[in-house]
Formats: C-alpha cells, sequence, structure tokens
C-alpha cells in the first residue's frame, strides 16, 4: 500500500512537472511569437538576372498602396541588391529595361529574381490587344474601322535617306511621292489619294502630324521656295533616327478629328521615348556617296557647228548667213577665237559625285519615377551639283516624370537647325543649251590655255545669240561666284500632364485627362548675290545685285483632352469617349529687301549701298479654335462603331462663316468571329471583316484677311498720292468640304503571319477655294479674287499586303509587302467662265501645250498633234510624177507632203495637181500659211483638209497614273538582313519639254545626238526632221506624241545587307550590339521614257512637264550602329 502510495505520489508530480513545462512552452511560443511580430522586415536583399546572367543596374523599390516610390536601390556588376524597407504592408517591385517587371509583397528578407523580356510576353499575352497610337482614341488593333496603314521605322533601321518621305515611296497604298528635284533640299510631291484640292489658296499635300501636333506655322505670303518645299521642311526637320513608327489616315472617318486640317489625309509621326534602366549610348554613322545620272548625249563642239551651220543654210539655201557668225568658224584671226574652238561637257562640269554624312547620338535610361531620352543628330551632304551644300543639326528630348501611378508630367522640345547653300541659276537647264564649243575659262589668246577667270560671252558677240546664249550665264562660274543661301531654325518645346482621375486598369472605369501646351517657334533667312563677273551688260543695266529676307512664325497650341472608358460587368461590352478642345493662335512677320550696283568684292549685302530695287513686309495673325467629341463602342470586340464630330473655327473667314463641323462614321464587322466561321478559323483564316465608313473633312485657305476691305496706292492726282480699294470683301467664303465613303475588307492568315487589306473610296469636293469668278464690271472689279465654287470627285482602290515571318526554316525567315493603288479623277462641276479662263488658246506656235479642263475628264491631260515621221520628198518630186509613179511612191511607203481624204486617196485642185499639206493655212489671225516641204515633220491631218491647225489636236494622254504602289521583300538569316524595295507607277505621260528643246534646231542651244540622225537630203528615212533655224522658218517642234511619253516605270527604291553583332558576342568588350549596314538607293529605273527620270511632279490642272529639272541621285550607303 505504501509502494502504491509512492508511485501515486511520482505520477502527481511527474504530472504537475508536465504542466509546468506545458504552460512554459507555451509561454515560451507566445513571447517568441510576439517578439517576430514586433520585429517587423526592415531590409531586404537577393540577386537578379536573367537567362543570360546577373543584372547589373536594374531597379528596386518599394511602392505603397497609392504607387508611390519610397525607397529605391540598385543592383551591382554581381546582380546582387541590398535595401532597407519601411512596411511589409508595401510591395517591392524589381525591373530592367526590356525586361517585364515584378511586383511581389514583401514576405522575406532574401529575394532571387528571374526577370523575363518584355518580347516574350507580348508574344504571348499583349500582341491580340495591341492599340494604336496618335490623336485620336486609343482602340485595339482589331477593332479599328476607319482606313489607315502603318510603318514601323525598324524597318528601316540604318537607311541612308535625310528625311521620311524617301523611305515611304512605294510602302503606303495610295500615298504618291514624287520627288521635286534632285537638288538638296527639293523635297517632295504628296499626293493621297489624288488631289483634292485646285487651288493656290489650299496646299494638296497631307497634313504632317508629330506626336499629336501640327506645325502652327503660317508661311502663305513668304513663298520663296513652294508649298512643295515647305512640307518637306516639316519632315526634314524631323530626324529619321528619331521617328519609332508612321501612322497614315486615309479617309474621312479617321481624318475627322482633324476636321478643316484633314482634308488631304493625315501623316501622323511618333517619334521615340526613353526606358527606364542605367542610361544606355548609342550613335550611329552612315557614309553615303551619290551620284547622278547622265540622261541623253548632247552633241560635242564640232557636232554643234556643224549642226548650226547647216540650221542657218536650210531656210535661204545660202551660206551667207552661217559665214558671218564669227563664234562657230573657227576663224584663228577672230579675237575671241581660244573660247570658241572647244569642246566643252558643260554638263559633267557642273556635276559632280556627292558625299552625305549622318552622325547621330542618343541617350536614354532613368529610373522608376523618371525616363528620359536624347537625340542629337548632324547631318552634312555635298549635292550632285557643284556647289550645292546642306547642313543640319537636330536635337530631340523627351523626358517622362511619374509624379504618381496616377500623374505623369511629359515634356519634349526639339530644335533643327538648317544651313542650303543653293544654285543661284538652275545649273542643270544651262548646261544642257549651252553652246559647246565656247570655254569654261578665259583662254589666252595665245597659248590657248586656261586662266583663272571664267568665260561669259560678250555683248559684242553676234546678234543672232541675243535671245538665247548671251542670256545663258557661265553655268560654273555662277556655282562658284553667285550666292544664294537659306538657314532655317525650327523650335518646338511642349509640356504635357497626363492624370488618371479615375480608374488604373480595364478592371474599373476610367477617366483621363491630358492637358498640353505645344508652341512652334520658325525662323527662315534668305540671301543671295549676283556678282557683276557673270554678266558683260553696262554697269548702269544692274549688276552686282542682292537679296535677302526673313520670316518669323509663332504659334502656340493647347489641348485639353478627357477620356472616358466605363467599365462593365459584362465583358461582351466595352465603350471609350473622348472630348476635347484646342485653340490655336499665333502670328507671323516678314519682310525683304533688294538692291543693285553693290560695290562689289566682299560687299554682298542689299545693305551695303548700291541702288534700292525694292522693300516690302509683311504681318499676319490667326486664331482658330476646335472641339471634337470621338467615341467607340465593340460588342464582344466583333461589332463595332465609331462616331466622331468636329466644330472648327477659324480666323481666316468672316464672321457668319468662321465655323464649319465635321462628323463620321464608321462600323466593323469582324466577320471572323462569328461561330459559323469557326471551319475557317480552325484552317488558319485569323481575320475576315468588313469596314465601311462615311465622314466629312474640311480645307482652310493658306491666307488671312480674306474678308477685309484692302487698299493701296494708286495714280498721283493733283500731285498727291491716292488711295483705292484692291479688292472686294469676301464674307462669304467658306471652307472647302471633302465628303467620302470608304469600304474596307481585312482578311489575315495563319495568326496574322500574311495579311490582306482592300480599301474602295469615293471622295467628294465640294465648294472648291477658286480664283477670278467673274463679276458684274459695274462693281468696279471684273472678278473676284476668291469664291467656293465647283465640285470634283476622286474613286478609287486601293490593295496591299504584308506578312510577319510568313516562312520559317530553323534561322531563315522570309517576308514581302506588297500594295497597288489607283485612283481616278473627275470634274463635275465650274462656273463656265472660270472653266474658259483656265484654257489655254493655242498660238500656233513650236513649243506650246495646251492647258485643257473638261467637265467628267481629269486633270493633268495633254493635248497636241499625232506625229507620223519625217517627209522624205519635197512636194515638187512628187508632184511632177506620172500617176504611175505616184502609185509606186506611195506603195513603197514613201512620203511627200501631199493631202489626202479619208479615204486615203490623194486630194487634187482643179489642175489636177495633189494639194500640198500647209500649216495653219486658214491663218485665223496668226498670219501663218506655211507650206510643208522634205524633210519637214508629219502631223496626222485629223480632219482631211490638207491642213495642219488647231482642228487637228488631240487628246495624248493624262500625267494621272492608272497605278501606283510598290513592293519589297526581306530575307533574315540568324544576324543577317537583306531588304529590298521596289516602286512603280503606270499609265501616266509627261511632256518631254526637255527633249522637244533638245531636238528642235531651231535656235542655238545645244542639242541631243539624237539630231546627228536628222534629214539632210531627199530619200532619208529617219524620224527626226532637218535643221531650220528660227521660230517661224518651220514647224517640226510642235507639242505632239513625239515629246509624249510613256512615264511607267519600276524602280528599286534600295536594297539593305545588315548584320548584327549580339549582346553575348560582345560582353566581353562592354558593349550590348554593333550593326553594320550596306544599302545601295535608286540603282536603277526600267522604263519606256527618253528623259533623265520619270519622276516629274504635276500639279493643278496642268500636266507633268520636264524641264530638265536635276534628277534623282543614285547612292550607295555604308554605316555601323554600335549601343554602348
Amino acid at each position: 500500500m505504501r509502494n502504491l502510495n509512492h508511485y501515486i505520489i511520482d505520477i502527481q508530480a511527474l504530472l504537475r512537472k508536465t504542466m509546468s513545462h506545458r504552460r512554459l512552452t507555451v509561454l515560451v511560443g507566445a513571447l517568441l511569437c510576439c517578439a517576430t511580430m514586433m520585429a517587423q522586415i526592415s531590409n531586404v536583399h537577393g540577386t537578379i538576372s536573367d537567362d543570360m546572367g546577373p543584372l547589373t543596374g536594374a531597379t528596386v523599390v518599394e511602392l505603397d498602396a497609392s504607387g508611390r516610390i519610397i525607397n529605391s536601390a540598385v543592383s551591382d556588376i554581381n546582380g546582387n541588391f541590398s535595401m532597407q524597407v519601411k512596411s511589409q504592408k508595401n510591395k517591392i517591385q524589381f525591373s530592367f529595361v526590356g525586361m517585364k517587371k515584378q511586383t511581389m509583397p514583401i514576405d522575406r528578407t532574401e529575394y532571387k529574381i528571374m526577370l523575363k523580356t518584355e518580347n516574350e510576353i507580348k508574344e504571348v499575352t499583349v500582341t491580340a490587344r495591341r492599340r494604336t497610337s496618335g490623336n485620336n482614341l486609343a482602340i485595339p488593333d482589331r477593332e479599328i474601322s476607319y482606313a489607315s496603314q502603318s510603318l514601323n521605322m525598324k524597318d528601316l533601321a540604318g537607311l541612308g535617306v535625310t528625311s521620311i518621305d524617301e523611305a515611304l515611296q512605294g510602302r503606303i497604298a495610295g500615298l504618291d511621292i514624287i520627288a521635286n528635284s534632285g537638288d538638296l533640299g527639293s523635297g517632295s510631291n504628296l499626293r493621297l489619294r489624288g488631289a483634292s484640292s485646285l487651288s493656290s489658296l489650299t496646299d494638296s499635300n497631307p497634313l504632317i502630324v508629330i506626336n499629336g501636333n501640327i506645325r502652327n506655322v503660317d508661311m502663305s505670303d513668304f513663298d520663296l521656295a513652294g508649298a512643295n518645299n515647305e512640307k518637306f521642311a516639316e519632315l526634314l526637320n524631323i530626324n529619321p533616327e528619331d521617328i519609332a513608327s508612321i501612322n497614315v489616315l486615309k479617309d474621312a472617318a479617321a481624318t475627322a478629328v482633324y476636321g478643316s486640317q484633314g482634308g488631304n489625309g493625315v501623316i501622323e509621326i511618333t517619334t521615340k521615348r526613353g526606358a527606364m534602366g542605367k542610361p544606355r549610348v548609342s550613335y550611329s554613322l552612315k557614309l553615303t556617296g551619290t551620284h547622278q545620272p547622265k540622261g541623253y548625249a548632247l552633241l560635242n563642239g564640232d557636232d554643234y557647228t556643224m549642226m548650226l551651220k547647216e540650221s542657218y543654210f536650210n531656210p535661204t539655201q545660202s551660206d551667207s548667213r552661217s559665214q558671218n557668225i564669227r563664234e562657230i568658224n573657227y576663224d584663228p584671226s577672230f579675237s575671241e577665237y581660244e573660247q570658241y574652238n572647244n569642246n566643252t561637257d558643260w554638263r559633267d562640269a557642273v556635276t559632280q559625285n556627292g558625299l552625305r554624312q549622318n552622325h547621330y547620338v542618343s541617350v536614354t535610361g532613368g529610373g522608376e519615377k523618371a525616363s528620359f531620352r536624347i537625340g542629337l543628330g548632324y547631318d552634312h551632304e555635298t549635292g550632285t551639283m557643284i556647289m550645292q551644300k546642306l547642313n543640319r543639326f537636330s536635337t530631340r528630348v523627351a523626358l517622362d516624370y511619374y509624379v504618381s501611378e496616377r500623374i505623369k508630367i511629359s515634356t519634349n522640345f526639339s530644335m533643327t537647325y538648317t544651313k542650303n547653300d543653293m544654285n543661284y541659276n538652275n545649273l542643270l537647264d544651262i548646261a544642257m543649251k549651252k553652246m559647246p564649243n565656247m570655254s569654261i575659262y578665259e583662254q589666252d589668246p595665245v597659248t590657248g590655255q586656261n586662266t583663272d577667270r571664267y568665260y561669259e560671252m560678250l555683248q559684242s558677240a553676234s546678234s543672232v545669240f541675243d535671245n538665247d546664249q548671251k542670256k545663258l550665264v557661265n553655268p560654273v562660274a555662277s556655282a562658284h561666284l553667285a550666292k544664294k543661301g537659306r538657314s532655317t531654325y525650327d523650335l518646338n518645346p511642349e509640356l504635357i500632364i497626363n492624370y488618371h482621375l479615375l480608374g488604373m486598369d480595364e478592371d474599373h472605369t476610367q477617366l483621363n485627362y491630358m492637358g498640353s501646351v505645344y508652341i512652334s517657334a520658325f525662323n527662315q533667312y534668305d540671301n543671295s548675290f549676283y556678282p557683276s563677273e557673270l554678266t558683260t551688260v553696262a554697269w548702269n543695266n544692274g549688276v552686282n545685285i542682292a537679296s535677302s529676307g526673313s520670316s518669323k512664325s509663332f504659334g502656340l497650341n493647347t489641348k485639353h483632352t478627357f477620356t472616358f472608358i466605363p467599365h462593365f460587368n459584362n465583358k461582351d461590352h466595352s465603350l471609350m469617349m473622348m472630348g476635347r478642345f484646342e485653340l490655336n493662335t499665333g502670328s507671323s512677320n516678314g519682310q525683304s529687301n533688294g538692291s543693285k550696283l553693290l560695290p562689289g568684292g566682299s560687299f554682298t549685302s542689299p545693305d551695303a549701298g548700291g541702288i534700292n530695287t525694292g522693300l516690302s513686309s509683311w504681318y499676319n495673325e490667326w486664331r482658330s479654335m476646335f472641339f471634337t467629341y470621338s467615341a467607340h463602342y465593340a460588342y464582344k470586340s466583333r461589332y463595332m462603331f465609331d462616331f466622331s464630330l468636329r466644330a472648327d473655327g477659324t480666323s481666316k473667314f468672316g464672321p457668319s462663316k468662321r465655323w464649319a463641323y465635321f462628323p463620321a462614321v464608321s462600323l466593323r464587322w469582324n466577320i471572323v468571329d462569328e461561330p459559323f466561321m469557326k471551319v475557317f478559323r480552325d484552317h488558319g483564316l485569323s481575320m475576315l471583316s468588313l469596314r465601311p465608313s462615311w465622314g466629312r473633312v474640311g480645307v482652310q485657305p493658306n491666307q488671312d484677311y480674306l474678308y477685309v476691305r484692302k487698299f493701296g496706292t494708286g495714280s498721283r492726282y493733283l500731285d498727291m498720292s491716292s488711295m483705292l480699294p484692291q479688292n472686294i470683301r469676301l464674307t462669304d467664303l467658306r471652307m472647302q468640304n471633302n465628303t467620302s465613303y470608304n469600304l474596307g475588307v481585312d482578311v489575315g492568315l495563319w495568326d496574322d503571319r500574311f495579311t490582306v487589306t482592300f480599301e474602295a473610296y469615293r471622295t467628294t469636293i465640294t465648294d472648291m477655294l477658286l480664283s477670278n469668278y467673274r463679276i458684274p464690271s459695274s462693281t468696279g472689279f471684273a472678278t473676284l479674287a476668291y469664291r467656293n465654287n465647283g465640285k470634283m470627285r476622286n474613286t478609287g482602290w486601293e490593295f496591299h499586303i504584308n506578312t510577319n515571318k510568313l516562312f520559317k526554316a530553323g534561322k531563315f525567315t522570309f517576308d514581302m509587302n506588297a500594295n497597288f493603288g489607283n485612283n481616278r479623277n473627275e470634274l463635275l462641276e465650274m462656273d463656265d467662265y472660270m472653266l474658259n479662263s483656265l484654257n489655254s488658246t493655242f498660238n500656233y506656235n513650236n513649243g506650246q501645250y495646251l492647258q485643257r479642263v473638261q467637265l467628267h475628264n481629269p486633270f493633268g491631260a495633254i493635248y497636241g498633234f499625232r506625229y507620223k515621221g519625217v517627209y522624205q520628198y519635197n512636194y515638187d518630186t512628187f508632184k511632177n510624177m506620172s500617176d504611175d509613179e505616184r502609185a509606186a511612191f506611195l506603195a513603197a511607203g514613201k512620203t511627200a507632203p501631199v493631202a489626202f481624204n479619208a479615204a486615203g486617196k490623194l486630194i487634187l485642185d482643179a489642175d489636177g495637181n495633189p494639194i500640198q499639206m500647209r500649216y495653219n493655212y486658214n491663218n485665223e489671225g496668226t498670219g501663218k500659211n506655211y507650206p510643208f516641204v522634205g524633210g519637214d515633220a508629219i502631223y496626222e491631218d485629223v480632219n482631211h483638209d490638207g491642213n495642219i491647225d488647231a482642228l487637228d489636236i488631240v487628246y495624248l494622254g493624262s500625267s494621272l497614273p492608272k497605278l501606283t504602289g510598290g513592293f519589297g521583300f526581306t530575307f533574315s538569316y540568324n544576324a543577317w538582313r537583306l531588304t529590298t524595295q521596289f516602286t512603280y507607277r503606270y499609265g501616266n505621260k509627261i511632256l518631254n519639254m526637255a527633249r522637244l528643246n533638245a531636238e528642235a534646231m531651231t535656235g542655238n542651244y545645244n542639242q541631243s545626238q539624237a539630231v546627228n540622225y536628222r534629214w539632210r537630203k531627199e530619200g532619208d528615212v529617219t524620224t527626226i526632221p532637218r535643221a531650220m533655224y528660227g521660230s517661224d522658218s518651220n514647224y517640226n517642234s510642235l507639242v505632239s506624241d513625239r515629246f509624249v511619253e510613256d512615264g511607267s516605270y519600276l524602280r528599286m527604291s534600295y536594297a539593305q545587307l545588315s548584320y548584327s553583332l549580339s549582346r553575348k558576342q560582345l560582353k566581353d568588350i562592354g558593349l550590348n550590339r554593333i550593326a553594320f549596314y550596306a544599302s545601295i538607293n535608286n540603282p536603277f529605273v526600267i522604263t519606256k521614257y527618253s528623259g533623265v527620270d520619270p519622276d516629274i511632279v504635276q500639279g493643278g490642272y496642268a500636266p507633268a512637264v520636264d524641264n530638265s529639272q536635276t534628277p534623282r541621285s543614285r547612292s550607295v550607303t555604308l554605316g555601323i550602329t554600335v549601343d554602348f
């Protein structure tokens, strides 16, 4: 019993001890838990890497609930980081340039982070929701209902171009780009879906928009370069290296948000911005050699003088006239003999191989709260014409600062300075006409050696040269002695604030605000000087001529945009709306002056003395206001509806006509998403959509104060100055309207690796701003300066193909692009007087071409005679034949200047003699009654009356092409890439006036070597008529289909080969990438056109005319880009 009690006592003691230990354990655990809770995480550390190893410079930040940055750190060279944290309630975020951010809770002290590239993530999750960027709503690509086409500048990396218009040629369907000439800074003529205006008050080039901003610069009253060059200046002021992407808006539904500014289409340019991470530096260098194609060969000095003697002999059949022209007779006794016994190639003397250098440096980087990008570019180019130089310095700075997740402040600043040293004269045109037996330099009369003085034809030279060679300056001397320069400064600062007022993502209702202030300041300075050494006229006739001019323009634009995106619990619905208020205000001013009889030497400014030849100045001020509403609705991303309305007000019109309204509606049906299309989706169809749209946009005039009365000085009255009105107030003038219908079809195959888009459109232009409207003379004026009148229509279709890794085999990929565009222009209505005033009257002279504008016909029409060759025999030779001899003569295909009726039978007079063909037999007040003879041109006698006159003029074609476009191919293998691009035009006609002048043989201009095959004697079979000096001695160079040529062509725009060294290959030397480029631009053109280049601009009503402008250069570029 005692033992039992003992065991019981021990068990109780053990239980008490055990219970005590349990309580102690619980107590200790509770204390440890409290200690842990009280000692929160205050420091974190770890490593950050990617698939290539540790990341240096990766950013680590602590974010609070509102997205503000509390603490931050950067990883070291081994990817290690350490950072203090303030609260475990916050989150930690890891980021690196080009990598997907990772955000995690602060629940540990050590992190091992593996970042993935953004590209990998995009391929998996983001591509389908890619949205458009621009000045409208950010709509997903597959929901866009208007007509547009985009181009990523990555496809053009390393290409040797100075402005983006060169790279766009042939890439955008419906965008027709023609270079004005090959001169530096000459620019291009851009037409999107045909000409949308015919007035000098309006510009037909598309609107250029950069980062949502329009250059608010008014140059209407200081048009030294022409509208095309002004548009080119907008493109020249953007360094291609700064551009990220280009989006071209084509139909009115797309451009309606630009209202009266978007009537000609819109080219939206988006520039590059910074990326977060450590600063990264990139440098690129491109060296380009340029060469000018020669075109047709010209006569040398010997052939020229022989041709000239023959042209003087033929009209009178006498050598007496040519024997008195000492400049072509190689007479050693002639005091100027050494100056006129040469074989000078003037064209070779004024052309050269050009060189272009493009240097560009960019720095980009930033932290979690800010990112920046700075770009600096310097371009230096010597043209293919001697003494042409173009220098450009450009800089563009972009800064994004994130105040919080809701607020971002952005600033943009760009500045471009250009200095263009141009030729005073058209050197190539002069070189094509200058007599080749004349020397460039004055030659020593004894030794015949060149001196250091340029030679100019003396005014005492033979009088036959008064109207041609004496007026042609020595082009080499002009290039070196005459001065013509232009400098421009273009500054564009901008401040933007983005504020997410409500919501931050698609799971919440969003209300966003964007406000911006944009300033555009543009200054232009022009100076020229023409020295006395270039003329041999008397001093008092005006030598040492100088002029200068300047213009300054300032514009201020403010925009306030609200975007509302409601959240729907039913994800099938999506809606976004935008409201915008925009205000533009600006002013421009300019002045110019000129003088003559300057002292010479270094005095080249008009302010340096001499006689003043004119002073002028001007000032403009304008203001415009825009209200825009835009809405986009989508159901299941299958049915889309878009609506926009813009109200435009401008001070350019009278008080009652200042406002205009521009609505637009567009729809899209993604047919591919319908359930009944599943079988097609399963077999590779990724997109099939239908896009109808309608919209109206406008066009503003480029002049101010049209609605006010203007006064000027008149004749003196009672020895006092008088003032009189110069115009009638145009208070009823209003904006031009362009109404457009568009139907688009999109097709995509194999996850959009192959896409096809077809567009058909019709645009009707009404209320065109036309000039010289006839009014009753009782008003004191014969015409109104401008009036809304006329209607025009453009109809056409476009077709473009793009691929994305269409064919892939291992490391090899193949892609292509192609586009086709057709546009037909038709004039529907116009006042009879205005229509007739546009049509010229035939004056029966050589080289005259008619301008004919007719209802229900396109512009650019060319009219002339049909050319049938050269008469082989004289009239008398045929007349004196017997009937049998005549029959045999005609059966053999021989020709003589005799008339035939419609049945092809000879027309005989009352005596049985054949009627001799004549030119302008009826005279019609011109006094011409020229009988054709052997060696003269044969023109078709359309009405078979034996007379060639205006009734025989026929339609020879249109300068508007039937088809335009381009295509290209891209081949990639590993780090190698070969890209080619071709451009074509088909069905357009060109009036080759350069060839007409070079084959006329009616004056003293140099001629083409084709005239060596001219008619010289009876029986010669040739297409070149005889040489005949005198403008009315013959009519062998009338405008005819001999000089109206097919301008169709296929041009290789460029071919580029590139190779890139990757980061892995360059890791040891600390570089990220090196890329090498080699390209050729414009290496060849396949065409039937006999001129130097078939890129000839057609503008307004007139046809495309080749007047020996400088052709486009061919170039070779070598380039390198290094990313540090």
